[in-house]
Parts: structure tokens; sequence; C-alpha cells
């Protein structure tokens, strides 16, 4: 890989992304894909979703010009997970229906794509995972394809963090050598960046179930092939230090769900974004926070990459402070307590 060849698929991932969106747009409203408001939306007017189609046609322009790792597996796995995000979209399946889709799909990939081989071990050396690669890396693009779904509720959010996170990613493949994961990584920004100005507050058109975790699978890609992927590694502890918001967001989600005593799964009105509008917070200033604590938590994962002790301290120092933060906000109760509540504000 050479620099403008790098340069060349962002281009082109940016600029497939931003012109066929209003397309995309178009070709949503036509097929019925449209959020439409109620309690626990934000939007008050209904929304097109067919974002996710915009940033497909992108990376797959951009990766037919670039060499990105496993193109095969990663161009067919992105495609089924954004097939199935657009019929949740439409028809609103199940959750256990639309996870057992996202199982099928992420099991492809992992048989015929890459897989996290070793992991670091935060008191020194490395951990081989042998069998366990599959299982494990299963459940790592599985969480990030439901984490970046799970905060996709205000204009412009997931695509932000998408957005700062690659960046982050594309650094980290760089700093490691692993030139076809940073291409991948490259695109992501550009699809990201393309995107954005149309779904930045106040939004032409969402990512929908579709877009989101098709974001979601790409960031897990990246991460897998060019940070978690061999002996040459860096710790687990980094890329969840880089996508902190989502991540503290799925723990208090859980949290939160459990005190009350209603399935995980169920959909609510009290995360990250949906709390600090409650506190008063326009929809900007919600995604203006949002993007600073990615930001900062970005850059001290780039920082501490290849001390892994220090990476795991500053991980969980910045987890303790983000708990804290989610209790004071309402996010979460008092830990230790478990409580009944109206399921429609879990």
């Amino acid at each position: 890989m050479n620099i403008a060849q790098f340069f060349t698929v962002f281009v082109i991932a940016v600029t497939v992304t931003a012109s066929l969106t209003p397309l995309a747009r178009r070709i949503a409203l036509r097929l019925g894909l449209v959020d439409v408001p109620n309690p626990r939306r934000i939007n008050k007017v209904p929304m097109p979703t067919g974002g996710g189609l915009a940033i497909f046609a992108g990376l797959l322009a951009a990766s037919l010009v670039g060499d990105i790792p496993h193109f095969a597996v990663t161009i067919s796995v992105a495609a089924l997970i954004l097939l199935l995000g657009i019929i949740d979209d439409r028809y609103e399946l199940s959750a256990g229906v639309k996870f057992a889709g996202q199982i099928l799909a992420v099991l492809v990939y992992v048989l015929w794509g890459p897989r996290i081989e070793f992991m670091s071990n935060p008191f020194g050396g490395m951990l081989y995972l042998g069998k366990l690669s599959v299982p494990l890396t299963m459940l790592w693009v599985l969480t990030l394809i439901n984490i970046m779904n799970f905060i996709d509720g205000i204009d412009g959010l997931t695509t932000g963090i998408t957005l700062i996170g690659a960046v982050a990613l594309a650094t980290l493949a760089l700093l490691l050598g692993r030139y076809d994961a940073a291409m991948l990584a490259g695109i992501l920004v550009g699809v990201s960046l393309g995107f954005l100005p149309y779904n930045f507050n106040p939004a032409k058109v969402y990512l929908g179930d579709g877009g989101a975790m098709l974001l979601g699978f790409l960031l897990a890609a990246v991460s897998t092939e060019g940070a978690l992927k061999g002996a040459a590694t860096i710790g687990i502890s980094v890329p969840i230090l880089i996508l902190v918001v989502p991540v503290t967001d799925l723990l208090c989600a859980v949290v939160r769900r459990t005190q009350k005593g209603v399935p995980i799964y169920q959909a609510d009105r009290s995360h990250f974004h949906h709390r600090l509008l409650d506190l008063g917070f326009s929809q900007r200033q919600v995604v203006y926070v949002a993007y600073l604590i990615t930001g900062f938590s970005a850059a001290m994962a780039i920082l501490t990459a290849h001390m892994t002790r220090t990476a795991w301290i500053v991980a969980l120092v910045l987890g303790l402070i983000f708990m804290y933060g989610s209790m004071r906000v309402g996010m979460i109760g008092p830990l230790g307590k478990t409580h009944k509540g109206d399921t429609k504000d879990a």
C-alpha cells in the first residue's frame, strides 16, 4: 500500500457515499423504510432510513480499487448485515429473529475471514486462544454490531463516533504495519465522512438498523484484522477505549434493565443521548459531548496502545468515571440496588 492508493480509496468512499445518499433517501421512501415517531424516538416527523444503502455503495466502490483484507467474505457479510437491517427497518423483526440472523452472518465471517487468535494479558505476555478464537471473535463482532445500533438514536451520533473510531483504528493499523486493515479503515473513514453531512442535525436521512449495524460490523472487521489478529497485537482494551461511549451505553443498558427486571434486549428511553436531552441539552450539544469524549478516549488509546498494563489501567479508570457519570445523569440507578420500573422508560 502507498499513500496515493490510500488517498484514492478514501476519496472514492467519500464521493460515492455523498453522491448516492440523496438517491438512497428516495429509495428508502419508495420501499417504505421510514422511522415513524413514537414516545421513544427523538424525531417528530417520519424519516427515511436508507443511509446504509449509500454507505454500502461507497464501501463496495472503494473496495474494488483498494486491496482490503478478505474482500469476498467482508463484502458478502456486509451485504447480509445490511439486508437484515433493511428487513428489520421495514417489517420490525423480533429481537430473537434479528439476533439469529446476525449470528449466521457473523459465523460466515469468522469461518472464512479473520479471527482473534491472541489476546494480551494485562499482567504481561500473550494468551493464545486456540479453539476459543471462533466464539470469542464472534462475540466481539456481534457486540460491536449491536452497540453501534443501540446508540443510533440521535442525528449524527453513530456516524460521527464511527468516523472518529475509524481514524484511530487506521492510525493504529498503520503503526502496526497492517496496511490492508489500514486500507479498510480508510474506507470506513470515507463512507462515514460522506454520509455525516446528511445525517447531522437536522438530519435528512437516518442510518436505519441496516446502516448502523453495517458501521458496527466494519468497525469490528477493522479492529479484528488490524489490531487484534496475530501475535503482534495490541490489547483488546484499546478498541474498547476508542469506542468508550457506545460500550458504556451498552453496559448501562444491561445494568439498568437487570435492575428493573426487564429483558436486556427491550428498548427503552434511558440511553446516553436520552438522558442528556432530558437534562436540557440540544441534539447538537449531545453529539458534541459524545464526539469530545470519543476523541479524548481514542487519543488515550493510541498513546497507550503498546503499553498493555497502562492501557488496561486507563480503561478501568475511565470506565469507573463514566459509570459514576452514568449514575449521576440517570442512565442507571445506584449499583447494588434492584427495583421494578415502568418498562416504557426502562
